[in-house]
């Protein structure tokens, strides 16, 4: 009996002893970064732009699908064994990366690391959904857009992980087809560069991919441009029409200068409330100003001579397209 009870607990003590041994191991690989004591950890990372479906300027933000790929060497993990081991991330140690100007994003891979047996570890992610992005719109809509996605290691600076670029034989960074309509997109150009949350604060480790955004012209030439220069061709109607025929004139002047603002307005909800006026709002205000002369000028060739008011209006039949045609010229074509 007494044989029994000892045996049973030397089977106890061993087994917690194990159970000891395998936490302290677990948490030491889990816990304490790979590498010799005081000399940075190299990463190399890769970012590929798998797609971009949305650049939304009211919301100062895009949607894209991006794949991480991250390599590091940890000889704790080496093994005589052939071939690569699949582990979760929790149960070694991983960067633990965080996509810094996300808003939403999935991730599509399960967060496990391939381990070859020199102990290098591969950890593989996809990432889809909202990145910030800052746009400057005063170029707005001619405009060029520098867009980022920025990943950094919550804990570590550039002292302690040393961030290396990779492409791989990736070519440009991005896919060759995108899917949204309306932009443009440049090469994904991934470069090192630490990241301070405050000026002249600590310095985290990071990696950050950047690609060039451009603005196709055309959809706003058939839905904005060519619509206002219709409702400002209306209002030059009247100079055509006798300076004796107050009532249609008036109305004519009238429901174009209604319209143009109403239209502003339309536009207006596809842009942030910025601070400063775009290039199509220097467009629509010069337009409107140019509209609410034509209507001044109705008010007073109506109270002229019929000879005088006519000469005013063959005047203004040449005056006012120059204006306009100068006002798109500075509006669009000047840098």
């Amino acid at each position: 009996m007494k044989n029994r009870i000892a045996t049973r607990f030397v089977v106890a003590l061993v087994l917690l002893l194990l159970g000891a041994l395998s936490s302290a191991a677990s948490e030491d690989l889990t816990g304490t970064r790979p590498g010799p004591p005081g000399q940075p950890l190299t990463i190399n990372g890769t970012l590929f732009l798998l797609d971009v479906s949305k650049i939304d300027g009211a919301d100062s933000s895009f949607t894209a699908d991006v794949f991480l790929m991250l390599s590091w060497k940890d000889e704790r993990l080496a093994s005589e064994a052939e071939g690569i081991r699949r582990k979760s991330l929790s149960s070694i140690w991983s960067p633990q990366v965080q996509v810094l100007n996300q808003r939403r994003i999935w991730k599509t891979f399960p967060d496990t690391a391939d381990i070859s047996a020199d102990g290098t570890v591969i950890h593989r992610q996809r990432y889809f959904g909202r990145f910030a992005a800052p746009l400057d719109l005063r170029d707005f809509p001619i405009d060029r857009q520098q867009l980022d996605i920025q990943v950094v290691i919550p804990g570590y600076g550039p002292d302690e992980i040393h961030f290396v670029p990779t492409t791989h034989d990736l070519g440009t960074g991005r896919s060759p087809d995108m899917t949204i309509p309306d932009w443009s997109i440049g090469s994904f150009e991934v470069r090192s560069e630490p990241y301070s949350a405050v000026p002249g604060g600590r310095e985290l480790a990071a990696l950050r991919g950047t690609f060039e955004a451009r603005r196709y012209l055309g959809f706003y030439i058939g839905k904005a441009l060519v619509s206002v220069a219709i409702i400002v061709f209306m209002s030059w109607v009247v100079f055509w029409v006798s300076p004796t025929q107050v009532g249609p004139r008036l109305s004519v002047s009238v429901t174009s200068m209604l319209t143009l603002i109403a239209y502003r307005f339309l536009l207006g909800q596809s842009l942030p409330p910025v601070s400063y006026l775009t290039r199509l709002d220097y467009f629509l205000l010069a337009s409107t100003i140019l509209v609410f002369i034509a209507l001044i000028q109705v008010a007073l060739t109506s109270s002229m001579e019929e000879g005088r008011g006519a000469r005013v209006n063959r005047f203004s039949r040449w005056i006012f397209p120059v204006a306009f045609l100068l006002i798109f010229a500075v509006s669009f074509l000047v840098t």
